[in-house]
């Protein structure tokens, strides 16, 4: 075919000069230096073709341009990505627009010269309807077809008879660039355009909420770079998380083993479920953490250099849409491990040892003459129980304050647009946020508030004002009561409470007096054998755990038995009278009793058959959690920190609970585009934690201190 002259140009490929889709978007363009904001033009001719002249690009390409940034410069500067959307009414449109305008576009590289930009109609139809650039690749151009010419608006063609029939317009611009070998160069940008078409007389302009009347217009601009290599490193890293996070699920799960099954025990389907779950517990941390220092790379790599090209954003809704069901289901196995967790807390085998001794022998009318011993007072006990099951849900971290923390510094302050895909990071103007960057963001600052009040309580609050599990520790001492608890089979904590004065039931003036005694150290001192140490990680030998429970499985015997149903309807009754306490059974209360003695003769060492020693864990095995050798003796560990039982409480169960929500924060806040529907939905989870962890854990604690629970106030 013969060289086409005097003629437009409206695609590629006509004429002698074949152009090859591949090798035009192959063209490399060197942006002027020194200058931060892209060089278009647009180069107009009406319908006929006479040339109107060249005009600097601005809103000519856009409908909306009432959103808060102003698209007719931010999206033009370099390396801003951009995209903004609205509803457009077709009926005004048509008010003024009664010619056509065609454009072809330009940009102008670092000589000067002015580059043709192709453009691809997404919705084009080629001989025989074929579609070629139907679902467009935003990196393979080869099977496209490639077009010069286009149009906003046309109010021409649809025009029968001097009636106007059809309007036609622009629905959704997409300009893709992609970063090419060079510090400032680029390879040709490439617009995808695609078109609506309506019938005249199917608009209204009242129909607000009507597709065909109010077509949702879109603009875009993406930059893009080959992140193969990026994404085969977070492969392999992520592969070697796994690695690590099977290797620790079976080192916890053999050591759990040795803790608490004999030879030949655990190989079932309870065992193999306490495996699944142990390692959706070990692997969900470094996932997490993994996702977060990904988000982390690319906003501190994004933000902070100095040529917007070096670093280019995840663009592929693929690669944003694996990150995103990662979290999900790190989110999911992280909320099943921690299930578990609040499960064995709320089910942990607690006894009150009480060491009071009765005052002597009374005589009562009735008693045929005979004394009897002194009842020791219960209402100590019952004290320490309200207390410990105050304890239960303690923390460190205010979490209704961390999140008025986050809605303030992330909606007020507007810290949330700091993951806006652009990369100066002072700009906080109000846009769409990239995933990966307000993952980075809203994690970062979720974690930053929570170590913040952490290290408040460490080093403020809990040395200068109050340590509400020291007092604990230390009521229990004045109380002559101590604290033992299983949380496994034969592992468990203990808080040695014996009092080293005469008594703990007495009067005021009796107390402050033993308070002067041990102000001025003449008395023993606290802790267990004359030691300062009073709480202990205890590693029970089976064979005590055994004796241990031929009598405290009695303890906790159903409190409902044999009439179960009609207590229960008694505690749901409204009737003040109906609403009675309820009282064990002799059988239980003597089989109490007889776990206190066998617990406070463990303790002063005088079962031969259950001897005990006490050390400090070796340096080795604080950091492989080693267990150590319990088949002859049990070992009460004292640890360097003063409140080693926290793992009792959801005190313990912290550090995980904070990952989880700045995780949950993320994920539902890149779901729903909104910091204070997070906020609620975080708040909501925390409720139901605490107070799922205080009915059942308060429930334990009155069933297994055979106490009704109205006792615990």
């Amino acid at each position: 075919m013969s060289e086409l002259r005097g003629l437009p140009r409206i695609y590629y490929g006509l004429g002698t000069t074949l152009e090859d889709s591949t090798t035009v978007t192959s063209q490399v363009v060197t942006l002027p230096a020194g200058s931060d904001t892209l060089n278009l033009l647009l180069g107009a001719y009406t319908l006929n073709g006479t040339f109107l002249g060249y005009e600097p690009v601005g809103a000519q390409l856009q409908y909306c341009l009432q959103t808060p940034i102003d698209q007719t410069t931010a999206w033009l500067k370099i390396g801003h990505n951009f995209e903004g959307s609205c509803r457009v009414n077709l009926t005004s449109l048509l008010q003024g627009r009664a010619g056509v305008v065609f454009y072809q576009l330009y940009i102008r590289d670092a000589t000067s010269t002015l580059l043709p930009i192709p453009i691809r109609l997404t919705n084009y139809r080629a001989t025989g309807a074929r579609q070629p650039n139907l679902d467009p690749d935003p990196l393979s151009y080869g099977s496209s077809t490639l077009f010069r010419r286009f149009f906003v608006t046309d109010g021409v063609s649809g025009v029968e008879g001097g009636v106007r029939r059809a309007v036609r317009g622009v629905q959704g611009v997409r300009v893709w660039i992609r970063k090419a070998p060079g510090a400032r160069s680029v390879y040709i940008p490439v617009v995808d355009l695609t078109y609506f078409e309506r019938d005249v007389s199917t608009l209204s302009g009242a129909d607000g909420g009507s597709d065909v009347s109010f077509p949702q217009v879109t603009f875009e601009m993406h930059y893009t770079a080959p992140l193969d290599s990026f994404w085969k490193a977070v492969k392999i890293v992520f592969a070697l998380v796994c690695v690590y996070a099977g290797f620790l699920a079976l080192y916890r799960a053999r050591a759990w083993s040795a803790r608490n099954l004999g030879a030949g025990e655990g190989w079932d389907v309870q065992f193999f479920g306490r495996c699944i779950i142990i390692l959706a517990g070990s692997l969900a941390p470094p996932v997490i953490f993994l996702l977060l220092g990904i988000s982390a790379y690319w906003f501190f790599a994004f933000k902070n250099t100095a040529n917007a090209l070096d670093h280019l954003l995840p663009w592929s809704s693929g690669d944003l849409s694996t990150f995103s069901a990662v979290g999900v289901v790190a989110l999911c196995c992280y909320a099943l491990y921690i299930l578990k967790e609040l499960h064995a807390q709320c089910t942990a085998d607690i006894f009150f040892i009480d060491w009071e001794q009765s005052k002597g022998r009374i005589l009562r009318s009735g008693d045929e003459g005979k004394a009897r011993l002194a009842p020791v007072s219960v209402w100590r006990s019952i004290f320490l129980m309200n207390v410990w099951d105050d304890i239960q849900t303690h923390r460190l971290v205010n979490i209704e304050l961390n999140l008025l923390a986050m809605f303030f510094i992330l909606d007020t302050l507007q810290v949330r647009y700091a993951a806006t895909p652009q990369p100066d990071r002072q700009d906080l103007t109000p846009g769409p946020t990239s995933p990966i960057l307000l993952f980075g963001v809203e994690g970062m600052v979720w974690l930053a508030l929570s170590a913040a009040q952490a290290l408040f309580r460490h080093l403020v609050h809990d040395r200068f004002y109050r340590n509400r599990l020291l007092n604990f520790i230390d009521v229990l001492s004045m109380a002559n009561l101590s604290v033992f608890a299983f949380d496994e089979q034969c592992h468990g904590y203990y808080i040695h409470g014996k009092s080293v004065h005469q008594c703990a039931d007495t009067s005021v003036a009796e107390l402050n007096g033993f308070l002067r005694k041990e102000q001025a150290d003449l008395v023993p001192r606290r802790g267990l054998q004359g030691s300062d140490q009073q709480c202990f990680e205890v590693l029970a030998q089976k064979e005590f755990r055994a004796a241990f429970n031929k009598v405290y499985r009695a303890v906790i015997a159903d409190l409902d038995r044999g009439d179960g149903a009609a207590a229960r309807a008694q505690r749901l009754t409204m009737e003040p009278r109906a609403r009675r306490f309820t009282g064990a059974d002799e059988e239980r209360v003597r089989a109490y009793e007889t776990v206190n003695h066998f617990l406070k003769s463990f303790f002063d060492q005088n079962l031969k058959d259950y001897p005990y020693v006490i050390r400090t864990r070796t340096y080795f095995e604080r950091f492989l959690a080693k267990t150590p050798d319990v088949s002859h003796t049990s070992v009460l560990f004292h640890d360097t920190t003063a409140t080693p039982f926290t793992p009792l409480l959801l005190r313990g169960l912290e550090p995980h609970l904070l990952l989880l929500y700045a995780l949950l924060f993320t994920l539902v806040s890149q779901a729903v585009d909104s910091t204070g529907v997070a906020v609620v939905v975080v708040y909501g989870v925390d409720v139901a934690v605490r107070c799922g962890r205080r009915h059942f854990g308060r429930g334990n604690v009155g069933r297994k201190g055979l106490m009704d629970g109205k006792f615990l106030v």
